[in-house]
């Protein structure tokens, strides 16, 4: 058969095979937000299917001229060493890095259009650092602005190339690569937001348990633990339950109220140790995702002290705890301290019946029958960030 008579792919055909590779580039690119670590691998599958020959380097970085300074986030094909040097030597401070911010994010600038390649190889950015590589033109996307810094794909290679693929190509990526890397910044945030919380929740001296409304656990922190091991509560098949009947009964009623609420309560271990329980229900956390909406959290619930420690007693702390008024709270205070019922009416200039009085709403608020129980209890109760 005649060379000139072998079929010719239509451009129809042309364009369906082009598109399948962008699909299969639009693919990874989103498949990179969950493993950040692929990005250079990315990269490479993108030079490789739009790049003319000898277009071999692609980097997204964050770059700034004032100060200069510049980031790389992903890298493929270049140099060793180039990256080090381009951060200490060129970072902000050569023609493509002063002209490329002109454009608005999403753009996709060739720099033969930002001035002339005469004007390029006059500038000491070119003679000695890109002239050895062959490499005079680059192809880059605007992606994101942050303060002075800006994100952006640069794909760099010998002017002497037909480009109009690969900047056809990019512009269809370039609202995937800007959407990928926002949505990885923003999971990034959330995991460094989360980490914090975990490491707070971790540090507190007593349990933290987060309930959706059937009382499974979502989160709950290192101390949870030792109550188990105490018996004050059983964690099952992730579900959290007091072992003391009544305390349990406190809990599934809370869950089952219809507005926010909290309560405190003492709860019991089968050796009849107490350990305090603040239970609060909160407005139930929900976030959007694909097919609905994900529910979460809709009960906080804390346990006591961990065992040998003495935690400070703070007068509004206490009174939250127990809804006491502040009368109340200033006289168990110092009950917790060490004082006596006439040391306090001295001091308060009340009468040892007033202090009396006010010693029995406090034992009925607190669930208290004396005044060493009393004082047992407040001991037991969580410190504050402060205490």
């Amino acid at each position: 058969m005649p060379i000139d008579s072998v079929p010719q792919p239509s451009p129809d055909t042309d364009t369906a095979a082009e598109w399948e590779v962008l699909n299969e580039l639009i693919g990874r690119i989103y498949d990179s937000v969950l493993h950040p670590e692929r990005w250079n691998d990315t990269l490479a599958r993108i030079t490789g299917a739009l790049c003319p020959l000898r277009w071999e380097a692609a980097f997204i970085l964050w770059e700034s001229t004032s100060p200069p300074r510049a980031r790389f986030v992903a890298a493929t094909g270049l140099a060793a060493g180039i990256q080090e040097i381009y951060t200490a030597v060129y970072a902000g401070n050569h023609p493509w890095s002063r002209k490329f911010p002109r454009y608005a994010n999403g753009s996709v600038v060739d720099s033969y259009d930002i001035m002339t390649r005469e004007e390029f190889y006059e500038s000491e950015f070119f003679r000695n650092f890109l002239k050895p590589y062959g490499i005079d033109r680059l192809i880059g996307v605007l992606l994101d602005r942050r303060g002075g810094e800006r994100l952006g794909l640069m794909l760099p290679g010998p002017g002497d190339r037909d480009a109009e693929k690969l900047k056809r190509g990019l512009r269809i990526l370039a609202p995937h690569i800007q959407r990928a890397m926002r949505i990885s910044d923003r999971i990034a945030s959330l995991e460094l937001a989360a980490g914090a919380a975990r490491a707070a929740a971790d540090a507190a001296p007593f349990a933290i348990f987060s309930l959706d409304e059937q009382l499974n656990i979502l989160a709950m922190n290192s101390r949870a633990a030792r109550y188990a091991e105490a018996g004050f509560i059983r964690l099952g098949g992730d579900r959290f339950a007091f072992t003391h009947t009544a305390s349990q009964k406190k809990l599934l009623d809370l869950a089952a109220g219809p507005a926010p609420a909290g309560l405190a309560f003492q709860a019991v271990n089968e050796s009849g140790a107490e350990c305090p329980v603040l239970a609060a229900r909160i407005t139930r956390q929900s976030a959007e995702q694909i097919g609905g909406v994900q529910l979460g959290a809709a009960l906080v619930v804390t346990l006591g002290s961990s065992p040998g420690e003495t935690p400070v007693v703070e007068i509004d702390r206490v009174a939250q705890w127990f809804a006491l008024t502040p009368a109340e709270a200033r006289l168990a205070v110092a009950l917790a301290a060490g004082q006596t019922l006439q040391d306090y009416a001295a001091l308060r200039a009340v009468s040892l019946n007033a202090a009396r009085f006010l010693l029995k709403g406090i034992f009925r608020k607190t669930g208290a029958t004396s005044q060493a129980q009393l004082v047992a209890t407040l001991a037991r109760l969580p410190v504050t960030a402060g205490g």
